[in-house]
């Protein structure tokens, strides 16, 4: 059944090539923060790399919904094409100038800017080239890609690093991106499922009240898996980050990809985004009665099979309630939810630590996991709303199938 249903998906026309570059593609969200961590870090101390790091996700959350946005208005290929020159030769000047703070945040920012909206593009064309009751083992598909970035993504920084330096590290990540994104910018169904957006002021998709809860619950649970991250490396590792914490994370991400692959091949369940959120929040809760590395790190597995099914869900309501026209941009105002959650979880889990122990992030986490399921869907529907609901999403079905 696993084999027959990710079999059928790899087969429809320009999917699997679609699919494998886009992930080369994305390579550098598992990567180029470990190599600008090392490449700043020769020289200057943590807090500049916290300043330069900050750069770069300024940069991303402005680059997510408007690349998107510019995307679904002048075309995928054109503007893939000119985010990923842009972004290698800003890369390529991140290693070539002097290690000096300010020119290094600078780039950084600019580099944040210039990030190919990828994943917006991927999660848009695919599931239209495929039949509407495939859409569930793409997006588990897709969401367990994801996983295979930043299981990989930080190995290969390291060997390249060992090689090399961070310079050789940050040129692979560019290389990575430039390549993959004009490999699938090639492809002929690079415009899959566009529809020519109005040329109207970027944004509108913050003003539609069904998408709103899905943003939110992205914030929150980007925060939560944050705070997790730090709350098991101090737990494991105690002050100083050591490399057993992280063998420890890798089997949560483990967990996230046997989770993500059994999720697709399921039938359409009652399990909402609610029950899954709240699966993952009861995960969490597990994890700090854990009395050693051992016993946590089979727990994150557990727990790690609830995330790639949460994310999968997640997209796939996305994808179902974007207006026409507005997908892809609606993907870029998600990716920002990521990263501002991301950047709040941390700094969270940071405050937390010295404070409470670390435990307390983790604790947090499970209450912002919470959180998430509390606002991600409405509670009280009349049956009328039911219904109407129901019908627009029948007609988005018609629409992708």
């Amino acid at each position: 059944m696993l084999a027959t249903t990710y079999t059928e998906l790899l087969r429809a026309p320009s999917f699997a090539w679609m699919l494998a570059t886009s992930v080369v593609g994305r390579f550098h969200q598992g990567m180029s923060g470990l190599a600008v961590m090392m490449l700043t870090t020769e020289r200057s101390t943590y807090a500049v790399y916290s300043v330069v790091s900050a750069a770069a996700v300024a940069g991303g959350l402005v680059a997510g919904p408007l690349w998107s946005r510019l995307a679904d208005v002048h075309g995928r290929r054109r503007v893939l094409v000119l985010t990923s020159l842009a972004h290698t030769v800003t890369m390529g000047a991140l290693i070539l100038v002097p290690a000096w703070p300010a020119l290094f945040v600078a780039l950084s920012l600019l580099t944040g800017l210039c990030t190919p909206p990828m994943t917006a593009a991927v999660r848009v064309a695919l599931p239209s080239l495929i039949r509407s009751d495939q859409r569930r083992g793409f997006f588990a598909l897709e969401a367990t890609a994801q996983e295979v970035i930043f299981v990989a993504g930080p190995v290969i920084t390291a060997l390249l690093a060992a090689l090399g330096g961070p310079r050789l590290a940050l040129g692979g990540c560019a290389g990575l991106v430039l390549a993959g994104t004009l490999a699938y910018a090639c492809d002929r169904n690079v415009e899959a499922g566009r529809v020519l957006a109005e040329r109207k002021p970027s944004g509108r998709v913050l003003r539609e009240r069904r998408l709103l809860p899905l943003f939110a619950a992205a914030l929150l649970l980007t925060a939560a898996l944050a705070g997790q991250v730090l709350g098991t490396v101090a737990l494991v590792s105690g002050r100083h980050a050591s490399s057993e914490a992280g063998f420890v994370l890798a089997c949560g991400s483990l967990g996230s990809l046997v989770g993500g692959l059994i999720h697709g091949v399921r039938g359409r369940s009652h399990a909402g985004l609610r029950r899954l959120l709240l699966s993952l929040a009861a995960g969490l809760a597990v994890l700090p009665l854990a009395p050693g590395p051992v016993t946590l790190s089979g727990l994150l597995f557990l727990w790690g099979m609830t995330v790639a099914p949460v994310m999968s869900v997640l997209f796939e309501r996305l994808s179902s309630q974007a207006r026409a026209g507005s997908a892809a941009e609606a993907f870029g105002w998600m990716g920002s939810a990521f990263a501002i959650g991301n950047v709040l979880g941390s700094v969270l889990g940071g405050l937390l630590i010295p404070a409470y122990g670390a435990r307390a992030p983790i604790v947090a986490a499970c209450a912002l996991a919470v959180l998430a399921a509390l606002v991600c869907e409405p509670w009280h529907r009349s049956a009328g709303g039911v219904n109407k609901e129901r019908a627009q999403d029948a007609c988005r079905e018609g629409k992708h199938a």
